[in-house]
């Protein structure tokens, strides 16, 4: 089954958004114009409608992965990657409280799209449309409001969950929920979800929620809940659909010219899409100016290395530590994809601090223009579904099915298998650090360390780099603060642990 989208509507694939019917936070509710308002009675009436409807949930997805904060607070503060940029220090500090919460506008972005996420399968559940349709819409939704919750719950742990319509006074009295509580509705969806998608979409569908995408989600929530068993079961049946595969190598997972967006290691993916020949940008995002070698002043070249035609903004806001440069073993293909020594055949001749490397050609994107980037970011990618059946196999005790996924990734990456025999806390540690070589900039390495327990000891770890971070962090830190605003409209919440 095929959910056409009209051209007309969208230039690749849910670049849609149906404005008028959609509400981006509490306090627009009360604002609504007359003259463009499209009451929700009124719509979902055939599938077009309600497929719009899902389309504009998608959206949400460029608020969120799109966003700097996101960035900053998945990435700084851990023992990967620093930040010497004034602008960026507040996560990298651990200088943030409820007045500067370090995470932007993320808590009022994820429940804006929570919220209409909770109208939409309301709606859509009723529309008088083909029930498989209308199954695989209100699957594709809820995929999408479980990755909200789960986005939340690493963020701030406990937080108030809500899964119908309500009204904007009953959402801003609700206090938060026991984060078990939440992951369990996470549970949930995910399962409703995953047995109504479709295994695959076609290319003109690429990056709908397919049920290998909701497999997969939900697999990692089982591996944060510590359930190893459906956690290994649930990524198996990822593995057995004969879907996804690695690619041969790495660098192409990331290629500079975006060759190959959507490619078999791609499980959900954030469609971005820039025309090169054209200049048109049609969605983009910064990501590439973050990590993208610095412009020399006046000059076309970056860090005394000509690009050639390509002119794109660097400002090498995120740095690699010198711990992470050291976690590469010899012969690691990964190295020269992830750090930027050079680049075509020239060698830098400045550096963001002494003895340290750039980020490399997996952040860049060589067909962005200035501070605009049609490079895809992953949410999932295959190479997770590998390194959570290692994890769950490790701590189920069985150490030879755990190595046999981790050395399939390895080999990938043209190093050894991991030696035989090796203990549960020695094949614990190897897959600590093939996840911070593996996913690095894939909003992965925070919530990593805080569900096993290393924040704190991974960002002392790094005090030569960053000393303020290594000073400041405390246990706490495990999760943000909430915004001052959010509880001043709110008196039912109780602001996380720690903060004032």
């Amino acid at each position: 089954m095929k959910i056409k989208i009209s051209a007309g509507k969208t230039a690749a694939l849910l670049l849609v958004l149906t404005g008028s019917i959609f509400l981006q936070g509490c306090d627009d509710t009360l604002n609504e114009d007359p003259k463009t308002f499209i009451a929700p009675d009124n719509f979902f009436a055939n599938a077009d409608q309600c497929t719009q409807a899902v389309n504009g949930v998608y959206t949400s997805l460029y608020s969120v992965y799109g966003a700097t904060a996101f960035w900053s607070m998945t990435e700084l503060g851990t023992d990967l990657s620093f930040s010497m940029d004034a602008n960026n220090l507040v996560t990298n500090d651990f200088t943030f409280n409820s007045g500067n919460t370090g995470t932007g506008s993320m808590w009022s972005t994820l429940y804006g799209a929570i919220k209409n996420g909770n109208m939409v399968i309301a709606r859509v559940s009723k529309a008088p449309i083909d029930e498989k349709v209308k199954a695989r819409l209100v699957s594709e939704t809820k995929f999408l409001r479980a990755l909200w919750y789960f986005v939340l719950t690493n963020t701030y742990g406990d937080v108030p969950l809500w899964t119908d319509e309500l009204d904007v006074d009953a959402v801003g009295q609700l206090p938060r929920t026991p984060l078990a509580e939440v992951r369990a509705q996470i549970i949930k969806d995910l399962s409703e979800a995953a047995e109504a998608l479709p295994a695959t979409v076609s290319a003109s569908d690429a990056g709908r929620v397919t049920q290998g995408a909701a497999l997969t989600l939900l697999a990692k929530v089982y591996l944060y809940n510590q359930d190893w068993a459906n956690a290994q079961k649930t990524a198996m049946r990822v593995v057995e659909s004969g879907k996804y595969s690695l690619l041969p190598s790495y660098a192409d997972v990331f290629d500079i010219w975006n060759r190959y967006k959507n490619n078999a290691e791609s499980i959900f993916a954030v469609q971005y899409l820039r025309n090169a020949a054209t200049s048109n940008n049609v969605r983009v995002h910064q990501m590439v100016n973050y990590y993208m070698p610095t412009r020399d002043a006046g000059l076309s070249t970056y860090a005394g290395v000509d690009f050639g035609k390509y002119v794109i903004d660097g400002w090498h806001v995120y740095v690699p530590t010198s711990k992470f440069v050291e976690m590469f073993e010899p012969n690691d293909l990964r190295k020269d994809v992830v750090l930027g020594y050079g680049y075509n055949g020239q060698k830098f001749t400045t550096w963001p601090k002494e003895n340290h490397p750039w980020y490399g050609p997996k952040f860049w994107d060589l067909e962005a223009n200035a501070q605009a980037s049609g490079k895809n970011l992953y949410v999932l990618r295959y190479s997770d579904v590998l390194l959570m059946l290692a994890e769950a196999h490790n701590e189920q005790g069985n150490a030879a099915e755990s190595a046999k996924w981790l050395n399939q990734v390895r080999k990938r990456a043209g190093l050894k298998d991991l030696a035989t025999g090796l203990s549960k806390e020695n094949l614990r540690e190897a897959l600590m650090k093939e996840r911070a070589i593996e996913f690095v900039g894939e909003y992965q390495r925070r919530p990593d360390l805080v569900r096993w327990g290393k924040l704190v000891e991974a960002v002392k770890s790094v005090a030569s780099d960053n000393p303020t971070g290594a000073a400041n962090v405390k246990p706490f830190h495990n999760y943000y603060p909430i915004s001052v605003d959010e509880i001043i409209k709110n008196p039912n919440l109780v602001q996380t642990e720690g903060y004032q």
